[in-house]
């Protein structure tokens, strides 16, 4: 199999978009449970250097083109979202924690139908939110999120608790690797963090930086394999992802793939994953970031 075909199994087609609403959830006991709100994706990665934020840029990038998009930036420490789309914000979700804005007053505008909610860079105090600052965080997503028709979240890699817990609350959650035994063996340790927090979907997994089809099936399989035999649950295996250097030049160009070299081996797949995405997430009902991980962490309080 080369990759054209590979593509061909994968491509979708575009589903019509659905309207956005601009409806302020200001009061978080009024919320309706059949509201429209965002589809919450959660891109995260067992470690860094698996190109997720690269991941995260196009596939915003191209659900920005169907609906309207927010992307936020998990790594509220060290975060490089930013980057990938050339803007430079003023304020950041760290300001909004630490009490000098609502996290409403940082979105900054990217693109057509495109916003960030960026992170921080240095603070070594929001690598770790406590259960107040977090459950802050939720309340400030779940006021914006009717605003939007896609939320993405760019999650910080490893196992911190935040991003454990937006990934459990989010509707997917996208798990990249790479072929490399040590990403792979990090990303089956996400999984089993996260499984027995009964995330609302079954993980999904994106296999990148691979140079041919079959590496990107032994890949997929041998955690499909182990996550079967000692998790009790199989990985979705969505998309593979071509090694190629259109990823490095575009992050030097602070661009997305999907916009600096649209007709790049990597911009066709990134698009095929959009699609097919696309199509999967148009048969549910989106539950809401926010709201699902201000429930989750309620929970948490009352039985602790």
């Amino acid at each position: 199999m080369n990759w054209a075909q590979a593509r061909q199994i994968l491509r979708f087609k575009r589903i019509d978009p659905v309207p956005s609403t601009s409806t302020d959830a200001g009061d978080l006991g009024t919320d309706p449970l059949a509201s429209v709100r965002a589809t919450s994706i959660c891109i995260v990665s067992g470690k860094g250097g698996t190109g997720k934020s690269t991941v995260c840029a196009s596939l915003s990038s191209m659900l920005a083109r169907t609906g309207r998009t927010l992307v936020f930036d998990g790594d509220l420490g060290v975060a490089n979202a930013h980057i990938l789309h050339d803007v430079h914000p003023e304020r950041t979700a760290v300001d909004a924690l630490e009490g000098r804005c609502q996290l409403r007053d940082v979105v900054h505008p990217c693109g057509e139908q495109l916003d960030l909610i960026a992170g921080g860079s240095g603070y070594a105090q929001v690598a770790g939110l406590k259960m107040c600052e977090l459950e802050l965080l939720a309340a400030g997503i779940e006021r914006l999120e009717r605003q939007y028709r896609f939320l993405v979240v760019d999650a910080a890699a490893g196992l911190s608790h935040q991003t454990v817990e937006m990934a459990a609350a989010s509707d997917r959650v996208i798990v990249v690797t790479t072929p490399d035994v040590t990403a792979m063996t990090d990303a089956y340790a996400f999984l089993k963090v996260l499984v027995p927090r009964k995330p609302l979907s079954v993980p999904q997994l994106v296999i990148n930086r691979v140079t041919c089809p079959e590496e990107a099936d032994h890949a997929a399989r041998r955690i499909q394999r182990v996550s079967k035999k000692f998790l009790g649950f199989e990985p979705e295996w969505i998309a593979s992802l071509p090694e190629d250097r259109a990823a490095f030049r575009c992050t030097q160009r602070r661009m997305p793939v999907v916009r600096g070299e649209e007709d790049s081996e990597l911009a066709v797949a990134l698009r095929d994953l959009t699609h097919g995405l696309l199509e999967d997430i148009g048969r549910h009902h989106p539950r809401g970031l926010g709201r699902a991980l201000l429930h989750r962490l309620r929970e948490q309080m009352r039985t602790a």
